[in-house]
């Protein structure tokens, strides 16, 4: 009886162990908790912003810019010029933030912002 109690609650355990780390949206290593879906959308979102910096900065890559700002810095001072765009050398040092942002951080179970 005790041995059919115990294979039970082991087998519990690992059917919720399981369950846990398939999720679609939240990857875990040891005490590491991030959330994939925040990292696909936010490296999309550079991924925009790196294509466009040198082509049509459009209002894709304004809504690219303005979703990172929620959780990184942007130099959005440095687009106060003549032709309101945003300068190669602030993007390349703003990028390497970005990612030293979500490196920092990922582990969180980073959350979308509302606003």
């Amino acid at each position: 009886m005790k041995n059919i109690f115990f294979i039970v609650i082991l087998s519990l355990l690992v059917n919720c162990a399981n369950s846990v780390n398939k999720s679609n949206n939240v990857s875990i290593n040891g005490n590491c908790i991030e959330n994939l879906d925040f990292k696909e959308q936010y490296f999309s979102n550079i991924k925009i912003i790196d294509s466009l910096i040198e082509k049509n900065q459009n209002t894709q890559f304004s809504k690219s810019l303005k979703f990172i700002s929620k959780y990184s810095h942007v130099s959005f001072e440095s687009t106060l010029n003549y032709a309101r765009l945003y300068p190669i050398g602030a993007y390349e040092k703003d990028r390497k933030g970005w990612l030293e942002w979500y490196e920092k951080n990922k582990c969180n179970n980073i959350q979308f912002k509302k606003k």
